[in-house]
């Protein structure tokens, strides 16, 4: 047993222990705080995959004021778009939200304003559209309300904050001479075609003039390559030399807008700008509901109708018209996205288009549209459709395929993911699926499938998505735990459909759902899964971190619901931001790479209980691996999160400073980047202690030398230079010769020293 002893901890120190405990004391908590500041600093770093980095895109003094808006982030990742309320980073445009544009170079990011300055157009309609290359940037602006002055379409080219680095990309007039305020509605690559909507009864050609009040569809070509800059509606028909509009009591929309609730504009311009998909309802009103037709506007000066049974178009005896005879008593047709190139196109309609859709429920379709086999080479406005094909077909007669809604569609257009209550499977496909214990399509249910233009069996089923608690569609299913939580938002929900696919072809879907669609997620709250088409393999992202709750699920509520995780809500826009999904990519290229957010801690340095991003990575052989990309210890949630094409750059907007030099606890833009980083800054200036923190000592007064000797004043002398005193000889010794006796240190005669001490006896009595 041993006895601690404790009598001299009520017994004073002396003085001088105090005396020298005291700068003892200041050291060690100079080094205690050192060493906290030290694993404070490379806690962001410990959290975060080794191969990365952080660099700080946003500038380190922003006035106060915070990044609030990741815009755009090129597909290289050398350049990002943000926005801020604050003025800094030299001439800011002067509205409201400042757009900042951020280049990487050599050893930093760069920083300047981006935005139409105030002073050329105070009043922004939508902000800048930018190509992926980030070399252009389109914005519609106005002069003013009061007297209304003229529209300007403007686009960035080198300069992108001076007054010279916006020109005027053509001028927007109303027939009678009177400018309007336009929407920007979508545009092909390079902004060389552009679709604007005025939203008003504004006519700006006269076949436009005196037609309804909510508007009309226009092309703008801006007269790129040589083509002459041209202005017209795009709702028209093929009459000769005086095209008039399909239906002047119901104005055309881009792609499907307006007339569907999961409305969507993927790629309805393509990239060249030649082909342009609208609908138009072949009634009186343009609204969800009222029957309403999918054409193709070619080379702007020919239309064909799509969503109509594969042959001839005859309109009132006149070959080739639209709409085709018959268009307006056929069930309407809606867009739901086609391929970059305008080659193929997907809708979805309850009509019976083809020989094999024996019934009358909703089928998706894919048209392809190019030259006929008797005019190979043909100009554009020479195209047909050339094919039609029922995706959704059912192999069972007689059966509905019951199409729910599009997931996504690859940008290539040769696979789409949609979602039906059919069993759209053969048996030999049902068995095989059987046979590896997985499951398989229910009737009623949303089962997700995944088609495949050119795959021998085209239609694979991925699993079925929840509706509701404990149900798939119109059937109970115990995978779809959630009280509240429902997948339809997937594929009725337009933009807010968390879902996007990765490659040209699509291969890879990522997608959030709350099913339980393997046996590892026994969860009750939203996961993110990844979908390899070409291997048919499903995989579950949002895991823990190295095995730490490898669930990915501690269910943080909110209002009594588990958050679960998420990834960036996919796109169905024309704009090329979109299209390309420059603010919202969540996976790159090859799929390998796929970053979400989760408020639960998937990782032990998750600490806030807020929004945190994450990142997934699928090593070769393996299932992949979750490291945390924030800090993990913000006092806001991270937003804004973008990969890029390449998987090296993930961008995300934080109030946690990862970097030492950002310090002040605002919201801003950072870069986890792959590969060595910037080079190392300086040391930071260390904290002082004790007598160190007085400062250095002043100049010393001049030292007394000897005259030989010089210094200048205020200066140390060199210890090689610096004189020494010598000491003075001692006497030497003095030997008295004979006769002679020392006294004094002189020498006297003996009888003299005699007489000497007889006289000083004497004198002494």
């Amino acid at each position: 047993m041993t006895i601690r002893d404790t009598s001299r901890l009520d017994t004073p120190p002396p003085r001088s222990a105090l005396r020298l405990a005291k700068p003892l004391r200041t050291a060690a908590g100079a080094l205690l705080l050192l060493l906290s500041l030290a694993a404070l600093a490379a806690t962001p770093a410990l959290a975060l995959n080794p191969e990365r980095h952080y660099e700080m895109v946003s500038p380190v003094f922003k006035g106060g004021f915070d990044v609030e808006l990741l815009q755009a982030a090129g597909a290289n990742g050398e350049s990002v778009v943000f926005r801020s309320p604050g003025a800094f980073a030299g001439e800011p445009s002067g509205h409201d939200l400042s757009a900042y544009l951020a280049h990487r170079g050599a050893s930093s990011w760069s920083t300047e304003p981006f935005g139409v300055p105030a002073l050329l157009a105070p009043i922004i309609n939508f902000g800048p559209d930018l190509t992926p290359s980030m070399n252009l940037a389109l914005d519609l602006g106005a002069k003013g309300f009061n007297p209304p002055e003229e529209d300007l379409l403007l686009h960035s080219t080198v300069s992108p904050g001076a007054l010279d680095g916006w020109e005027p990309a053509g001028t927007l007039r109303t027939v009678d001479e009177q400018s309007l305020f336009a929407s920007y509605d979508g545009a092909s690559a390079s902004f060389c075609h552009l679709l604007l909507d005025t939203k008003a009864d504004e006519p700006l050609v006269a076949e436009a003039v005196g037609v309804r009040e909510e508007g009309e569809l226009y092309e703008f070509a801006r007269g790129c390559d040589g083509e002459a800059s041209s202005l017209a509606l795009v709702g028209l028909n093929n009459k000769g030399g005086e095209p008039k509009l399909i239906n002047r009591e119901c104005s055309a929309a881009l792609g499907s807008e307006y007339y569907a609730l999961a409305a969507s504009k993927f790629n309805a311009v393509s990239a060249d700008g030649a082909e342009v998909f609208f609908t138009v309802c072949l009634s009186r009103e343009t609204v969800p509901g009222s029957p309403h037709q999918l054409f193709v506007r070619l080379g702007g000066s020919r239309t064909l109708e799509v969503s109509r049974p594969l042959g001839g178009c005859i309109a009132g005896g006149v070959p080739g018209e639209v709409p085709c005879d018959g268009a307006a008593n056929r069930p309407s047709a809606d867009f739901v996205g086609a391929s970059e190139d305008g080659s193929t196109v997907y809708f979805t309609t309850s009509a019976a288009l083809s020989a094999d859709d024996n019934d009358s429920g909703n089928d998706l379709y894919m048209a392809r549209i190019g030259c006929p086999e008797a005019k190979p080479g043909c100009a554009v406005v020479e195209h047909e459709v050339t094919s039609l094909t029922q995706v959704s077909r059912d192999p069972t007669s007689g059966q509905a395929a019951d199409v729910q809604g599009v997931v996504r569609v690859a940008p290539d257009g040769s696979r789409v993911y949609f979602v039906a209550g059919g069993d759209l499977l053969s048996r030999a496909q049902q068995e095989a699926l059987e046979g590896e214990g997985r499951p398989v399509p229910q009737l009623g249910a949303a089962n997700l499938y995944e088609y495949d233009r050119g795959a021998s069996e085209a239609t694979a089923f991925v699993g079925d998505l929840c509706s509701g608690q404990e149900h798939s569609g119109a059937v109970e299913d115990a995978r779809c735990p959630s009280a509240t939580g429902s997948d339809q938002l997937l594929w009725a929900g337009g933009t807010e459909s968390h879902a996007q696919t990765a490659g040209t072809d699509g291969n890879f879907l990522v997608f959030t759902t709350y099913a339980q669609l393997l046996a590892t997620d026994t969860n009750r709250a939203r996961d993110v899964y990844r979908y390899d088409a070409a291997t048919d393999l499903l995989t579950r992202v949002s895991g823990g971190e190295n095995g730490y709750d490898a669930n990915g699920n501690r269910e943080v509520l909110e209002n009594g619901e588990p958050l679960g995780a998420s990834i960036a809500q996919g796109h169905y826009g024309a704009s090329l931001t979109e299209r390309n999904e420059l603010n919202n990519r969540a996976i790159s290229e090859d799929g390998s790479r796929i970053v979400f957010s989760s408020a639960e801690p998937l990782s032990p340095f998750a600490r806030n209980g807020l929004e945190n991003a994450y990142e997934w990575h699928e090593q070769p052989g393996d299932e992949g691996s979750v490291s945390l990309l924030s800090g993990g210890s913000g006092e806001q949630p991270v937003k804004g999160l973008v990969i890029s094409p390449s998987g090296n750059d993930v961008f995300f907007i934080t109030t946690q400073g990862l970097v030492p030099q950002d310090t002040d606890g605002q919201k801003d833009l950072y870069d986890a980047r792959i590969g060595a980083g910037f080079p190392s800054p300086p040391a930071p200036a260390q904290p002082c202690s004790g007598d160190a923190c007085q400062g250095p000592l002043t100049n010393p007064a001049a030292l007394l030398v000897p005259g030989s000797v010089s210094q200048a004043p205020g200066e140390n002398l060199s210890p090689l230079t610096a004189p020494t005193v010598k000491p003075e000889p001692r006497p030497k010794a003095v030997k008295c010769k004979k006769g002679h006796v020392k006294r004094k240190r002189r020498c006297v005669k003996a009888r003299a020293r005699k007489k000497a001490k007889k006289a000083d006896r004497k004198e002494s009595k």
